[in-house]
């Protein structure tokens, strides 16, 4: 009897030990799992966030129009691969809200990486709003030589600071706030409604060149 106990108490203590490890592992995994979700729910509220600003800056800024470009309908190009579903958002706030900026209705394009090239025929033929996601392989300098005066956005400080972006989203204390590049409303071909830039706790306007 002794033996068998001296057989089986470490086999025993063995299987337990897989098994805890187990546990752990099946646990440690389900975490990763929440956090995934979590994660992935946090993009996508932050997309919503992001189309409702981009809705709000289409009736806030004006550009100078010749008579032809006052026929055409202003367009928001999103280029780049994105799964948080800011291309839905934007595309159900226009048809929902019926936006339009002064007499110019709005149309949302999305170009994934895939069709770069067709992203970059799209923008020379005339856009108002660029969107780079964060995936996009398209970079500011890229579009810039292409853009006729659009404004281009994205995410982070970084896209303005370092990119010379217009616009762009930063998120703090579970807050997003506009981050919005002065050299690009300097010029006659857009101006931004005052009003909007005088909400300092939600908007900071920056000169990158400082």
């Amino acid at each position: 009897m002794s033996l068998f106990k001296s057989i089986f108490s470490p086999i025993t203590r063995g299987s337990a030990s897989l098994f805890l490890l187990g546990a752990i592992c099946v646990n440690f995994a389900v975490l990763q799992v929440n956090a995934r979700v979590s994660g992935d729910e946090e993009d996508r509220r932050n997309a919503r966030v992001q189309a409702s600003y981009i809705t709000r800056l289409v009736k806030c800024i004006r550009w100078e129009e010749n008579s032809t470009e006052r026929q055409k309908n202003f367009k928001i190009v999103v280029v780049g691969d994105e799964t948080a579903g800011l291309v839905n958002s934007l595309s159900f706030l226009v048809e929902q809200t019926n936006l339009s900026n002064e007499t110019h209705f709005i149309e949302v394009f999305h170009f994934p990486n895939s069709k770069s090239e067709e992203a970059i025929d799209f923008i020379t033929a005339g856009t108002n709003f660029v969107y780079f996601t964060q995936d996009s392989i398209l970079t500011v300098k890229d579009v810039t030589p292409y853009k006729k005066g659009a404004l281009l956005l994205s995410q982070g400080r970084e896209f303005i600071e370092l990119d010379r972006g217009c616009i762009a989203f930063e998120k703090k204390k579970n807050r997003i706030k506009l981050i919005m590049n002065v050299r690009c409303f300097d010029r006659k071909i857009s101006r931004v409604n005052p009003v909007l830039t005088s909400l300092k706790s939600v908007v900071e306007v920056v000169d990158p060149y400082l």
